[in-house]
């Protein structure tokens, strides 16, 4: 975009240009401040064309013709000048007039651009989850109260008013017993967990976590992961914790760190936020990784080790999205787990890449409206299913 053709005034494209320069200033705008940044944007963007365009009309010769007709070379009589030069200015008023229209038309006969089209709005998603005790009984923590809800292998579990699964360990006998539990959430849910040796575990959406109702007999600290979950690890030297997937095995002592292992995705991102984390896959192939980076593991591959963009991986903990750099299909992936909607695409998938903040807290329809910005793509809701139109 050409800002020099902006009617903006000086103090806003300073605004604009710090803001997109500075992508830390950048992050740190909250959802509704992002919603304004990107309302400016196209207002900026909608009045620069109209700009060009309109400088595009040759208006200084129009304008130098104008004044040739007022303000004429040969002296005349001054009835007559009078009568010519309001004459003139008449003259002028009617071309401004008329090139106006011409301008205004032919952006009007230019294709508008599509609109989103929203049959019904869509809800976030919200805390909730299902648990599942080691003799089948399922407890669904959103219909049930707050406070004790089972008893079971040397633990009281119960359920705070801020919506976690507290696991508390009591003096039992049976501890030689594995009783193992599993806490999962739908799409659309997310839910916190503490287990009883006083680890905590965010649970995000479409995701599941195995574990035993009691560490007390174990000598390792061990839970299965589906899906994603953030971690903060007691310390505990004498029992490591092990995070398994379908794809690797994550040990640590104490420590925060993130693992994103989605089925679909087909690989294993673990995140260190702080500590020390081993990282080992099935080829039984050993990293260690340290605060800010992370690990890849794919199905048949060696584990690479990066940086890791932080900011990014903590947002579905933290309330919200998070986009960079990401095309419409990774950014569809995420809005569909949260809203738990059916996403399909009508036309060629745009190429397009998004970049922005967006608050989970937020009706789907708001999401999209800010995504569609660009003009490269609109959408389509009905019922619970989002038609990406590009």
């Amino acid at each position: 975009m050409d800002k020099d053709f902006s009617n903006f005034t000086p103090d806003w494209n300073k605004i604009l240009d710090k803001l997109e320069a500075d992508e830390q200033l950048s992050d740190s705008l909250n959802a509704d401040e992002q919603l304004l940044l990107a309302e400016l944007r196209a207002i900026r963007e909608e009045s620069a064309d109209a700009l060009k365009a309109y400088s595009f009309s040759d208006t200084d010769k129009k304008w130098a013709e104008l004044k040739a007709q007022i303000e004429p070379a040969e002296v005349v009589k001054p009835r007559a000048r009078r009568r010519k030069l309001w004459f003139s200015i008449a003259a002028a008023a009617v071309l401004f007039i008329i090139a106006i229209s011409v301008i205004y038309n032919k952006y009007q006969r230019q294709p508008q651009n599509l609109v989103n089209v929203i049959v019904n709005d869509i809800s976030p998603g919200k805390s909730a989850a299902t648990l599942t005790l080691d003799n089948g009984k399922k407890i669904v923590l959103s219909a049930v109260n707050n406070g004790q809800l089972a008893g079971e292998a040397g633990i009281i579990i119960s359920k705070t008013a801020e919506g976690q699964l507290i696991y508390t360990a009591t003096e039992c006998k049976d501890t030689d017993k594995i009783h193992l539990h599993t806490l999962s959430t739908a799409r659309g849910e997310t839910y916190r967990l503490r287990l009883p040796d006083q680890s905590e575990v965010w649970l995000n959406a479409s995701s599941s976590i195995k574990f035993p109702a009691s560490f007390a007999s174990a000598k390792f600290r061990e839970v299965e992961l589906t899906g994603e979950a953030y971690f903060q690890i007691a310390k505990d030297k004498t029992h490591p914790f092990i995070v398994k997937t379908n794809l690797q095995e994550v040990k640590v002592l104490g420590t925060h760190f993130n693992v994103n292992s989605y089925p679909d995705h087909r690989k294993a991102v673990t995140t260190l936020i702080e500590g020390s984390v081993q990282v080992s896959n099935q080829g039984k192939q050993i990293k260690i990784i340290k605060p800010g980076e992370q690990s890849t593991v794919q199905d048949g591959q060696g584990i690479e080790i990066s940086p890791a963009d932080i900011k990014n991986v903590m947002a579905w903990k933290n309330g919200y999205f998070r986009f960079r750099n990401e095309p419409i299909e990774e950014v569809m992936g995420k809005i569909s787990r949260w809203y738990d909607i059916e996403v399909v695409y009508a036309g060629k998938i745009s190429g397009e890449r998004f970049n922005g903040n967006i608050s989970l807290h937020k009706n789907i329809s708001e999401v999209l409206n800010m995504l569609s910005y660009s003009n490269d793509v609109k959408f389509k809701v009905e019922g619970r299913r989002v038609t990406v139109i590009q």
